[in-house]
């Protein structure tokens, strides 16, 4: 969970509204022993997962203190025990093959350098409901920090929980969008035979990624069906570059327990920044873990046992432009004609011209002959190679 927490995204406004039962807190930094944080999520997914145990510090710190040289393990009720390692300082990990089981409980077990031992509670790990579609809509929203009008193109969510345990979850997504520059480079400089050398892959177009940074819940507890027909997850601004062509969004759906959601709420409604627990809090987010051998009368942070299901969908910009859409211009600024400036470098210039401080950060775009000997035109890289803001490797999942 060490991410930024912006905004939190509620299921419906009658949640927002809805009493939170009232809890007792310390403030950070009053007392001079630091409290353990930590940050556990366990889910169904075979992949690696990561406990980050860290101590509480005063507003004055930037520092986070990791807790290093501690015993981590996850404890099910089944009798199996699995013992995590640390890979980097405060990082405790399984093996990549590690997944838990649905309807299978639960515990973290914490015994930090000093001896001082933490348990959670137990936690059942409940099977997610699958996703049933993803679909956008151009929509004008408010800014919530300006208060202006954001033109762009948000992406809602469908899901049935009506033969499951859970109906409080927890949302990410995964964005990966085109990217493409309007002069692909057909040439480019060797400096080891020192000539101009004819690509053999093209550089037009690259990929890049972004993930959720907010912490997104919902609570379905009070609707009266159990299918949620419209939750808005993600949105893309008109004026990013994320739709210009083709984007593909992933969204995560994670089952959370209803002690786990509250920790959400509470952390949520604890920092008015809607910051994470790595962020500096007003007081102290106690979840479900607990002091059993230590000074300490608490433990902040949570472990998080959850089912996750996922859905994957691709929009292409063309299908909004009816509504209003403007799709967003890429690298405006690369225009030949009106803005970017080009150098013509005959061929037998080429080697003092990337021998020299002018050639820094451009790139061969093509070459002409109207007449003997020719020339390179030369421009940004940025203009000529997709791979300086991107990635070129083709997702395995694109289509």
């Amino acid at each position: 969970m060490r991410r930024k927490i912006k905004n939190i995204v509620y299921l419906f406004p009658i949640i927002v509204l809805s009493c939170v039962e009232p809890y007792e807190h310390n403030f950070i930094g009053e007392t001079e022993n630091s409290l353990l944080v930590v940050d556990a999520i366990l889910t169904n997914e075979i992949k690696t997962h990561t406990v980050k145990l860290s101590y509480t510090s005063s507003f004055i710190s930037e520092d986070l203190i990791l807790a290093k040289g501690a015993t981590v393990t996850i404890e099910s009720e089944n009798g199996e025990i699995v013992n995590l390692i640390e890979s980097l300082p405060g990082n405790y990990v399984t093996d990549s093959t590690y997944a838990g089981m649905i309807g299978e409980s639960y515990r973290l077990r914490v015994i930090t350098e000093n001896g001082n031992e933490y348990l959670s509670t137990k936690e059942t790990l409940n099977e997610a409901p699958p996703i049933d579609s993803l679909y956008g809509r151009y929509v004008q929203l408010p800014s919530k920090e300006s208060g202006a009008i954001l033109n762009g193109v948000q992406i809602f969510l469908v899901t049935d929980w009506q033969n499951y345990e859970v109906s409080t979850f927890r949302y990410t997504w995964e964005e990966t969008y085109e990217w493409r520059v309007p002069y692909p480079s057909y040439y480019f400089w060797d400096e080891i035979s020192e000539k101009s050398v004819l690509r053999t892959q093209s550089v037009d177009k690259c990929f890049r990624h972004e993930t959720s940074s907010s912490l997104i819940i919902g609570s379905g507890i009070a609707l009266n069906n159990q299918k949620l027909t419209e939750f808005p997850v993600h949105f893309i601004n008109e004026v990013d570059p994320n739709l210009a062509y083709k984007t593909a969004v992933q969204v995560k759906q994670y089952a959370l327990s209803a002690s786990t959601y509250q920790f959400y709420k509470r952390l949520q409604d604890n920092n008015e920044s809607g910051g994470s627990l790595f962020d500096k809090q007003k007081g102290n987010v106690v979840g479900n873990m607990e002091v059993l051998k230590g000074p300490q009368e608490s433990v902040l942070g949570n472990f998080e046992v959850s089912g996750v299901s996922s859905k994957l969908a691709f929009f292409v910009p063309k299908t909004f432009v009816p509504d209003g859409f403007n799709i967003p211009i890429l690298n405006a600024q690369c225009n030949l004609i009106y803005r970017t400036s080009s150098d013509s470098i005959p061929p037998a210039g080429l080697m003092d011209y990337f021998s020299s401080s002018e050639s820094a950060g451009k790139g061969i775009w093509a070459f002409f002959m109207p007449e003997p000997p020719g020339f390179y035109i030369i421009l940004s890289e940025h203009c000529t190679d997709c791979r300086i803001n991107g990635d070129i490797e083709l997702p395995t999942f694109w289509r």
